[in-house]
């Protein structure tokens, strides 16, 4: 069961904001405006953790216990909310770890991801995602800081990209990612056209200086002793 955060009561409001005729949009920004303090910061690497071992720790999920063994890279969204009236749209922050050659997994860097849809839609839902990052390639354009999936990167939903007969890929893909739902009148999760951007400003609240994606995943120049358990639970799961 999803926990009510900051994100859940965001669900809460769009509830009302879809009864009175609110915009999605005026609920859910397409960019990641808000600013981030340290303990902002803290609390989603803490939420992280218990979102990728639910994620990653039952019976039901082997195939993405088994993809995460060649996995080049982790994103874990927490908590990301989704609304519309006519149109939709989705957001919420995450981060990413990378595995480093050496099989170390990096400190975490600070994302969010948001994304319009037009359609016929009505309903609200708050999910958490777990992006499996298969490629040098797919590692490398999320840490450009501006990447959109399906465009820049090839993503698809663990379910529709595995063979679940043999549990082998059908096809290699940049991305899998395996969602988690609570509630809301959506049939699917897709991440199709969603955009994912770097949120340096709170990764120089989390570390204490200004730390770009590459100085935290790649060179390794930030450090935070609270994220511990977090890479600790990445590594009981990927072999290292």
């Amino acid at each position: 069961m999803l926990k009510l955060t900051r994100r859940g009561f965001q669900v809460a409001a769009l509830s009302v904001a879809l009864a009175t005729g609110v915009a999605t949009a005026a609920l859910i920004p397409s960019q990641p405006v808000l600013a981030a303090s340290e303990s902002d910061a803290r609390e989603l690497v803490m939420s992280a953790q218990y979102a990728f071992d639910d994620l990653t720790d039952k019976g039901t999920n082997a195939t993405v216990r088994a993809l995460l063994k060649d996995a080049r890279g982790v994103m874990i969204f927490p908590s990301v909310v989704k609304g519309a009236v006519g149109i939709g749209g989705e957001g919420g922050s995450g981060v990413l770890l990378v595995r480093g050659e050496d099989g170390v997994w990096s400190y975490p860097a600070f994302y969010h991801m948001s994304s319009i849809s037009i359609g016929l839609q009505l309903g609200g839902q708050e999910t958490r995602f777990l992006l499996i990052l298969m490629t040098d390639n797919a590692v490398r354009k999320i840490m450009s800081g501006d990447t959109q999936l399906g465009g820049d990167v090839s993503a698809v939903a663990v379910e529709s990209g595995i063979d679940k007969s043999t549990g082998t890929t059908t096809g290699r893909r940049d991305i899998y990612y395996h969602a988690e739902t609570q509630g809301g009148l959506f049939a699917g999760v897709s991440l199709e056209g969603t955009k994912i951007k770097a949120r340096n400003k709170m990764a120089e609240k989390y570390y204490g200086q200004e730390a770009t994606t590459r100085d935290i995943l790649i060179e390794r120049r930030a450090a935070n002793p609270q994220a511990e358990d977090l890479r600790t639970t990445v590594a009981s799961q990927t072999g290292y």
